[in-house]
Parts: C-alpha cells; sequence; structure tokens
C-alpha cells in the first residue's frame, strides 16, 4: 500500500516536472532572446534625461525588417525599451540570415503574448536559469527531441499534456 502511493507521489511530481519542462521549453527561446541585455538602471545621481520616443520611420530599411514584428506597438513602447529593441536590432544584422529569421520569429511570438503572458514565460525563464547545469541540459535535449518531432506528433504530445490529469496526491 506504502509502495502504491510513493509511486503515486513520484508520478505526479513527474507529470508536474515534464508539465513545467514542457511549457518552459515553448517558450524558452523567445525569452532568452527578449532578456538578452536587459540594461539596469543607472543610479538616479547618474541617470540619463528621460528618453524621447523613436519614431518607426526614422529606422533603417533593415531594422524596420527585424523589428517588424512590434511595428504596431511600437508607438507605445517606452522609449527606453525602443531603444534596447534597436540595438539588438542592430546585433542580429551581424548573424547569418537564419539565425536573423530565428530571431524574428522569435520576437513576434513573444510580441503576441498578452503582459500577463509575458510576465509568466519570465518567470519560467527565471527558474530555468536557476536550475543545476546538468537538469539546464536535460531539458534543452528534451526540448531538441520535442522540435524534431513533426508537427502531428508535436501537436498529439501538447494533446497529452494538457488533457494529463495528475494522480491524486496521498498525504502519509
Amino acid at each position: 500500500m506504502r509502495m502504491a502511493a510513493e509511486r503515486r507521489r513520484a508520478r505526479a511530481i513527474a507529470v508536474r516536472f515534464a508539465r513545467a519542462a514542457f511549457a518552459l521549453a515553448c517558450v524558452m527561446p523567445g525569452l532568452a532572446l527578449a532578456m538578452q541585455d536587459e540594461p539596469r538602471e543607472p543610479p538616479a545621481e547618474t541617470a540619463a534625461p528621460p528618453a524621447v520616443p523613436i519614431a518607426w520611420t526614422s529606422l533603417t530599411p533593415e531594422q524596420q525588417r527585424l523589428l517588424a514584428p512590434v511595428e504596431s506597438q511600437w508607438p507605445q513602447l517606452p522609449p527606453r525599451q525602443q531603444q534596447r529593441l534597436i540595438r539588438r536590432a542592430e546585433r542580429w544584422q551581424t548573424l547569418p540570415p537564419e539565425a536573423q529569421e530565428r530571431a524574428r520569429e522569435r520576437l513576434a511570438r513573444f510580441a503576441a503574448m498578452t503582459p500577463e503572458e509575458r510576465v509568466a514565460a519570465r518567470q519560467r525563464l527565471r527558474e530555468f536559469q536557476q536550475l543545476p547545469p546538468e537538469e539546464k541540459q536535460r531539458i534543452r535535449e528534451a526540448r531538441k527531441r520535442f522540435h524534431d518531432l513533426s508537427p502531428e506528433e508535436r501537436r498529439a504530445l501538447r494533446e497529452q499534456f494538457e488533457n494529463a490529469q495528475p494522480p491524486p496526491h496521498d498525504d502519509p
């Protein structure tokens, strides 16, 4: 009886971990890209004057191409975020075309998230960053295996995890 309860508890933990790893693997690339080089606010005594909004039309055609996923949101973005995105677009221009396209796609996924989804995604990334290196590697490998699946297999796996009910929690 006790062994069965322990097995159920272990399975419940494994299911929860698998769900968390799956959710993290789905958003991790976009989050890592979105959170790269987050500038820290300078001390108040050395703070720069308030940033001025940047017009979309003042961006180069290449910057506009790379930042296209956020074009409709551009006027509402805080000037510091606009500047940060421009710096990233400049850095992305040095990447090979495939990497530029991945950056643009990840930015599009992040831009499509609701503010609540972004907060949750950033939290998942922070949690991932605190994991031991071996656990991070295990999750990266699982993510790679997931992305190597066909679209149909990925869809079936997503549905399986969405519909999975964790086993009941037994207290000793």
